[in-house]
């Protein structure tokens, strides 16, 4: 495919010019302690602009494979993006895709009831059915790679079946009952916060007590504008990024 073809297509461009430089790097186009070509020069390449060349390679440093220095260039330091959980969000289906190339292991589940907690927290109703599952994910291709994060999720009961996904497959959950039951996810509520792993944790995540951490809630609505899902996980700091673009609505 073009250059030109390539850029000609969602999602944005500073994504499929930073996809371009993150090939280019891990085939080894660009080796490591090779500068990057100028921005003007990506620029010419990919018939964009100067920002979006620095929004591409924002992407990439934050990958772990180049590192930027003022008067001198870009510089790629690795030629294997860091082990952290990148999570860069442009379109409802990025969210969904959160969790491509992870596992799920130590995997656990009961049934539960929403007691007020769930039911406040969840938006589940009270005393609903439900499974809880609790797990560790993983990068699925390295069995030697620190934990990613730990999660907690409750399930509506009606959606047993995928404790036969759960640890099996890649991905998320809210996939699984979307390809076994036909559900279709219409909207998720999402909130990310600030914590510190508690000793409970820490040893799983393979953290010292009291390190810093993202704690993330997600609630998945089906089409029926219930949630069918209640998901939490905490990710050390430096294992976990999130990064967002938002754009005005032109008619605004």
């Amino acid at each position: 495919m073009s250059d030109a073809a390539l850029i000609g297509k969602t999602p944005p461009r500073y994504i499929l010019v930073a996809r371009r430089l993150i090939d280019d790097i891990t085939t080894g186009r660009y080796p490591v302690g090779d500068l990057l070509p100028t921005e003007a020069e990506l620029c010419t390449q990919y018939g964009v602009s100067r920002h979006t060349v620095r929004e591409a390679i924002r992407e990439v440093i934050g990958l772990g494979l180049v590192a930027r220095r003022q008067g001198v260039g870009s510089r790629v330091i690795s030629q294997t993006p860091s082990r952290g959980y990148s999570h860069m969000l442009t379109s409802f289906d990025d969210l969904l895709r959160f969790a491509t190339g992870t596992s799920l292991i130590d995997v656990t589940s009961e049934d539960t009831v929403a007691d007020a907690r769930l039911a406040k927290r969840g938006q589940f109703q009270r005393g609903q059915k439900l499974i809880r599952f609790e797990a560790i994910r993983v990068p699925s291709d390295d069995t030697g790679a620190l934990p990613l994060a730990w999660s907690e999720v409750y399930v509506l009961a009606a959606y047993a079946g995928i404790r036969d996904d759960i640890g099996t497959r890649e991905g998320a959950i809210g996939w699984f009952i979307e390809q076994r039951y036909g559900v279709r996810i219409m909207e998720i509520r999402q909130e990310i916060v600030a914590v510190n792993v508690d000793e409970t944790l820490a040893g799983r995540l393979r953290v010292a007590p009291g390190s810093p951490a993202l704690r993330i809630e997600r609630c998945y609505v089906g089409d029926d504008g219930e949630v069918f899902e209640y998901a939490v996980s905490v990710s050390p700091a430096d294992r976990y990024s999130f990064s967002m673009r938002l754009t005005r609505d032109a008619a605004g």
